[in-house]
C-alpha cells in the first residue's frame, strides 16, 4: 500500500462526498476484474471515456435515493431530500467547489493522493492497471540515464492524441519512469493541466488527486519558484484537435512558453515523446471541423471525433513508449525569474525542436514527424 507519509493537498469536503462513489466503484471494479485477469481492459475503457465519469457519482445518489424510496420513504420524505438536500448541495457544490475554490492552484502540496485505506487502495490499483493494458513503458535517452532530483526540470511532452496517456508515467508513483528515474514522482513534481479540467465534476477531483494544477502561467512560475519540476504537453488542445491515426504531428512550432519559463528559473528542458500515442483510436478530422476548429480556437475546448476498440472508448491495444530526450541544459539567469531574453528564447526553442527531431527519427522508422 502506498505510504501514507506523502505530502499532498486534501480535498474539500464537498470534493471528497463527490469523489467517494468514485473510488467505491473502482474498488469494486477491482476486486470483480483483477481475479478474471480483465482489469487493465476495464479501467481503459473508463479512463478512455474520461469525461462521463460524472455519471458514476450521479447514479450512486440516484440509486440511494431509489432504494430508500421503495423501502422506507414517503413521496413527501422524498421530496425534502431532493429539494433540501440534493439540490442545496449541487448548489454549494457549484459556486464553492467549481467557482470559489483554489485548490487547484496550490503549488507546494501538489502530489499524488496516498491511498490512505484499504477502499482507497483497492481503487488506486484499479486506475493504475491501464498503465499495463497498452503497455505504457518509459525509455531514456540512453541505458544509464540519470535525472539527479535535485535539479530543475520542465518536462515538454507530446503528442497529445486524444489523451496524453504519456503523461500517466509522469503522474503515477511506480510507474516505469518512477522506477528508471527515483526521486521524482510523488514529491518533487507537478503536471499542468488546462483551466477547464478543474471547472468539470469528478473531472477536477481526478486531476487534483493525481497532483495536477491549473496551468495558467502564474500557477507555472509558482512550481519553479517553490523548487519542483513540472510537466506539460505543450501542443494542449490545438494538438488534440490535430491527431491523425498512422501520423505523428506536434504543434510547437509557435510555443514558446515552455522554454521561456525554463530559461527563467535555469531549468533543464526534457523533451518527452509517447511512440504509438497517436495510434490508440481512428480519428475524423473532417467531421464538423470547421465548427470544431472555432469552438477550439474562441473557447479553448477539443472536442475531437474518434473510436477506439468495437467503437467504443477503449483504446487500441498498442504499445506506448515513451521517449524521454536527454535534458537540454539551460544558463542560470542572474536574477531567478526574471523574463530572458527574446532571442535566447528563440535560441534554446529551435535546439529543443531539433533534439525533438533527432529523438523521434533515431526510435520511429516508420514515419516522420511533422511540426506546425
Amino acid at each position: 500500500m502506498a505510504s501514507t507519509n506523502r505530502i499532498y493537498r486534501p480535498l474539500p469536503w464537498a470534493s471528497e462526498v463527490v469523489w467517494m462513489p468514485v473510488t467505491l466503484f473502482f474498488a469494486v471494479l477491482h476486486a470483480i476484474c483483477y481475479p478474471l485477469g480483465i482489469e487493465p481492459l476495464v479501467s481503459s475503457f473508463i479512463t478512455g471515456g474520461l469525461f462521463g465519469m460524472f455519471i458514476i457519482p450521479l447514479t450512486f445518489f440516484a440509486s440511494i435515493v431509489y432504494v430508500l424510496k421503495s423501502i422506507l420513504l414517503t413521496e413527501e420524505l422524498t421530496r425534502i431530500i431532493i429539494f433540501w438536500v440534493f439540490i442545496p448541495f449541487c448548489v454549494y457544490y457549484v459556486v464553492a467547489i467549481l467557482i470559489m475554490d483554489k485548490t487547484h492552484v496550490d503549488v507546494k502540496q501538489s502530489n499524488p493522493h496516498p491511498s490512505r485505506y484499504a477502499l482507497e487502495h483497492a481503487s488506486e490499483s484499479f486506475m493504475k492497471s491501464t498503465l499495463d493494458y497498452f503497455p505504457l513503458s518509459c525509455v531514456p535517452w540512453e541505458e544509464n540515464a540519470k535525472l539527479p532530483p535535485d535539479r530543475q526540470y520542465v518536462f515538454a511532452v507530446h503528442p497529445h492524441g486524444i489523451h496524453c496517456t504519456p503523461l500517466a508515467l509522469l503522474s503515477t508513483v511506480g510507474s516505469d519512469f518512477d522506477k528508471k528515474f527515483p526521486g521524482l514522482v510523488g514529491s518533487k513534481l507537478t503536471g499542468l493541466a488546462a483551466t477547464v479540467m478543474f471547472k468539470l465534476p469528478v473531472i477536477r477531483e481526478l486531476f487534483l488527486c493525481m497532483g495536477y494544477v491549473d496551468a495558467s502561467r502564474s500557477v507555472a512560475r509558482q512550481i519553479l519558484e517553490v523548487g519542483r519540476s513540472l510537466y506539460v504537453c505543450t501542443g494542449g488542445e490545438e494538438e488534440s484537435m490535430c491527431t491523425t491515426t498512422g501520423k505523428d504531428i506536434v504543434v510547437l512550432k509557435k510555443r514558446k512558453g515552455f522554454v521561456r519559463l525554463a530559461l527563467s528559473y535555469g531549468a533543464d528542458i526534457v523533451p518527452v515523446y509517447g511512440v504509438g500515442n497517436s495510434d490508440l483510436y481512428t480519428t475524423y478530422n473532417l467531421v464538423f471541423a470547421g465548427f470544431r476548429h472555432w469552438l477550439q480556437k474562441a473557447c479553448g475546448i477539443a472536442l475531437p471525433v474518434f473510436h477506439g476498440r468495437f467503437g467504443t472508448p477503449l483504446p487500441y491495444k498498442k504499445p506506448v513508449n515513451v521517449l524521454i530526450g536527454k535534458p537540454i541544459r539551460t544558463p542560470t539567469p542572474s536574477v531567478r525569474g526574471e523574463r530572458p531574453d527574446p532571442a535566447m528564447v528563440d535560441e534554446y526553442h529551435s535546439k529543443y525542436m531539433e533534439a525533438l527531431l533527432q529523438l523521434h527519427s533515431k526510435n520511429v522508422k516508420d514515419r516522420d514527424l511533422e511540426l506546425r
